[in-house]
């Protein structure tokens, strides 16, 4: 119990540094940036009239609050130990009891909550254009915003495992191409996996059931049409999903860094 009582404190003195720092070095001020111009472009919109066209402005600040807040979730976690390592500030915190895991874990924590901060302030900024023109969100707003906060866990679990075996620009790269790219590669598998031969089906099937799934995580179009709130068993099905392909992710970076050289 002592022990789990000293990680704790120190998961979260790290998360509170990476906070603190990312204050210090004005990264959220980006998200104001960006919610800036969202709120430029609903008024733009806006004063041509909004009636008709509803769905479609649901439906595009909905994406663009994940798009955003993805993007947001990338920069962060693809940054957090290459920096650590190039500034040499990783050796004086790894000279205090605190192991390469703890240092991951703890920096994934804050790069976590710097991304749901971003999520936060796109989607208070898109739901306050739509209600400025009287278009509501409904209750299932809510869950789409838990789970694209899970979906941001994952997001910035992976990007952190693969900034450990990557330059932060092919990091970048990457992590991004799996995350935006998650619903066409999983349509991609379905159109291909019957007219492929076994051996294919079976790579095939394996990537898909290896890389996280994120399109499940994706409820634009659901609250768009203005549906009831998801089954509760769904939600908590994609929760564990989400905690296991998280759990993944760290392991393995925890795995990486612990052979690293620095």
């Amino acid at each position: 119990m002592e022990t789990l009582k000293r990680k704790s404190v120190v998961y979260l003195a790290l998360a509170h540094a990476t906070l603190l720092e990312s204050m210090r070095r004005k990264d959220l001020y980006v998200a104001g940036i960006l919610a800036v111009l969202m709120i430029g472009t609903a008024a733009t919109v806006g004063s041509f009239g909004v009636k008709g066209i509803e769905l479609f402005l649901k439906d595009v600040a909905l994406t663009v609050i994940n798009l955003l807040s993805v993007v947001l979730a990338v920069l962060f976690a693809a940054r957090q130990i290459p920096e650590e390592v190039s500034h040499r500030t990783v050796y004086p915190l790894l000279a205090r009891p605190i192991s390469r895991g703890d240092l991951l874990f703890g920096k994934y924590l804050g790069a976590l909550a710097l991304s749901v901060i971003g999520l936060l302030i796109f989607a208070a900024v898109g739901a306050g254009a739509l209600a400025y023109y009287g278009l509501t969100l409904g209750g299932i707003f809510w869950q789409f915003l838990l789970l694209r906060v899970l979906a941001l866990a994952v997001v910035v679990a992976m990007t952190m495992a693969l900034s450990l075996v990557m330059t932060p620009g092919a990091t970048v790269t990457l992590a991004l191409l799996l995350t935006i790219g998650s619903a066409t590669f999983s349509g991609a598998v379905k159109l291909l996996v019957p007219g492929s031969s076994p051996a294919q089906q079976i790579l095939l099937k394996g990537a898909y059931y290896v890389l996280p799934q994120l399109n499940l995580f994706d409820l634009t179009k659901k609250v768009s049409y203005g549906w009831q709130p998801v089954a509760g068993w769904a939600m908590g099905t994609l929760t564990v999903y989400a905690l296991l392909f998280v759990a993944l992710f760290l392991a393995l970076g925890a795995l990486r860094f612990r052979r690293q050289a620095l």
